[in-house]
């Protein structure tokens, strides 16, 4: 996420060292912005060829998504910030069994988003070495309204555009960020569960309650703070992949498809990296109550029992969603979300067949 910049710095941090952040930030949005007005001026160009439009389209549209989720971030960095203060603050006083539920989420899920984190790079460099293969002299058709085959002018473009490949590939890997939370405040969800199983007087459950409303808070916080990141990734991926469609399902050469294809893979994937985590927030925070129930409530006091019985009220879950528009970020919303785009995939692929006829 180097190239992104949506990692907040620490409180602590100089100002010379925000001041430099900042500027890093700005250069990089700089960079993104000088690729996507030749990529608006190709899709003005290329208006009538349908490849040429989607290749661009695709492009300009991971360029949006690296507008839009940086002004975002920006927007809630101190919010971020004190997120992940938290965070950090909590592994350095947890206890060892609590660093061993940590570490356990740490080992079941680090390979998979590091996996997905190859996966995005992967795509932008084939993308980028794609091009000489398909005689393309620049990783995108970006049209500029200046001559640009003669060198140094090439070389120079070519880098540029190879330096916004990777913005792209860092950007869709903040998504990593979000998850990161979501699992934080799941695993925080899952202490407590375990601690109230061995809850044996009064003031201890007193003091678990606390605690359970003070992680509610946090884990609103994270889901507020990150719902309109998710929407951007959503929207953004779905459209990416109906016109990726274009080209799969379309005569063009094989080289051009397997290009597509990693970019349809990556905005599934880049979905499917939200929902899991916000799916696994969804169920602990429901069942975290259960934790007292399998304490030895029945040899406590009748005040005890009182507690418990009213503990066991069914808890609304914590939950991402955005209304009218992502009503539960879950893994049913996922599945949705890959029906939908295989339905528009479908009539992409009879629009096109009527065309031909």
């Amino acid at each position: 996420m180097a190239f992104t910049c949506c990692w907040p710095l620490p409180a602590t941090s100089a100002k010379s060292q925000l001041l430099q952040f900042k500027i890093f930030r700005s250069v990089l949005l700089l960079n993104a912005f000088l690729l996507f007005l030749p990529l608006l001026y190709a899709i003005h160009v290329h208006w009538n060829d349908a490849e040429n439009v989607s290749k661009a389209a695709c492009m300009s549209l991971a360029l949006v998504h690296i507008f839009s989720q940086t002004f975002v971030c920006i927007g809630q960095y101190d919010n971020l910030q004190k997120l992940i203060e938290e965070m950090k603050i909590c592994f350095v006083t947890a206890k060892p069994f609590e660093k061993n539920v940590f570490q356990r989420y740490i080992d079941k899920y680090s390979l998979f988003y590091g996996l997905c984190t190859a996966w995005f790079y992967l795509t932008a460099i084939i993308m980028i070495l794609g091009s000489p293969l398909i005689s393309e002299p620049f990783p995108t058709n970006a049209v500029y309204p200046f001559p640009v085959n003669y060198e140094p002018l090439r070389s120079i473009i070519f880098i540029h555009q190879t330096f916004a490949g990777i913005q792209c590939a860092a950007n869709a890997s903040t998504n990593i960020m979000f998850a990161f939370l979501l699992l934080f405040a799941t695993a925080r969800f899952e202490l407590l569960m375990l601690e109230l199983s061995n809850v044996e007087d009064n003031e201890t459950l007193i003091k678990c309650m606390k605690e359970y409303f003070v992680l509610r808070r946090y884990a609103s916080n994270v889901t507020s703070t990150i719902r309109f990141l998710v929407l951007i990734t959503v929207i953004v991926c779905i459209v990416a992949c109906v016109f990726a469609g274009i080209n799969l399902i379309g005569k063009q050469p094989f080289t051009v498809k397997v290009q597509f294809l990693t970019v349809s893979a990556t905005g599934l994937l880049e979905v499917f990296m939200c929902s899991l985590p916000a799916d696994r927030l969804i169920d602990m925070s429901e069942k975290v109550m259960q934790g007292i129930y399998e304490s030895k409530w029945y040899d406590r006091s009748l005040r005890f029992q009182k507690f418990v019985a009213l503990m066991l009220t069914p808890q609304s879950p914590i939950i991402v969603k955005i209304s009218c528009i992502i009503p539960v970020l879950s893994l049913n919303f996922y599945c949705s979300y890959i029906s939908n785009t295989f339905s528009l995939f479908t009539a992409l692929r009879i629009v096109m067949i009527d065309d031909e006829d």
